[in-house]
């Protein structure tokens, strides 16, 4: 999920091995420290960097920047290391695949009970008075006490009419206009969290962005730098 995160918003990183063998959770662990200098070299703040396995074995890292830096799409894709291994017969050469991807994160909107919260401001809102209908469509009510209520922020419309009072009705707009806000950024949020779960396990192999070879120290070296 590479996304169009603007610089200077919150983000994440996520390396992962999909589900390579050691020498690609090997190679992650490499890449895992490459992407964080390339991230301070940018003079990004890093919130903080979780492991998933191993630390020199990881299945995958997840790396959370406060803000983008400028530039921050430029290190994702696939990433092939081209490589020797000790596990493998005759110690052949192989190219390992990992990938590093671009996640944004999603606003805390929980409050203390556990439940979902949006506050809708009554500046935030355009209110407009109507009268409301009684029985058979007929408006008895002389007094312009319902209310329709736009929420240009979220694109929510409500109507409300069933208290008399227009303060009333206007109160109970505003707190089902919350309501569904709310539930919508739950919805988004789950489906963020289950796409970032598939960040842990997606690798696209074949035309990587970056190619490595190791270094005399075992470092990674792209293969256009001298070792």
């Amino acid at each position: 999920m590479n996304l169009p995160i603007v610089a200077g918003e919150p983000c994440t990183l996520t390396i992962t091995a999909g589900t390579g063998p050691v020498e690609v959770r090997q190679f992650v662990a490499l890449l895992g420290d490459r992407v964080v200098a390339f991230c301070e070299e940018r003079g990004a703040v890093i919130k903080e960097v979780v492991t998933f396995g191993k630390e020199d074995e990881p299945s995958s890292i997840q790396i959370g920047l406060t803000a983008a830096p400028v530039g921050i799409g430029t290190i994702c894709g696939t990433h092939a290391l081209v490589a020797r291994s000790s596990f493998r017969a005759k110690n052949a050469r192989k190219r390992w695949y990992a990938a590093v991807a671009l996640g944004e994160v999603q606003p805390d909107i929980s409050n203390r009970n556990g439940g979902a919260r949006m506050d809708v401001r009554r500046d935030e809102v355009i209110v407009t008075a109507m009268r409301a209908p009684g029985p058979g469509g007929q408006h008895v009510n002389k007094t312009s006490s319902a209310v329709r209520v736009e929420h240009p922020p979220s694109g929510i419309v409500v109507r409300i009419s069933s208290e008399r009072s227009q303060r009333e009705n206007l109160r109970i707009a505003l707190e089902r206009i919350a309501e569904i806000a709310a539930l919508r950024q739950a919805q988004k949020r789950r489906k963020a969290k289950a796409e970032h779960r598939l960040l842990h396990y997606r690798v696209e192999r074949g035309n990587p962005a970056f190619v490595y070879e190791l270094g005399r120290k075992g470092e990674l070296c792209e293969t256009t730098c001298s070792k």
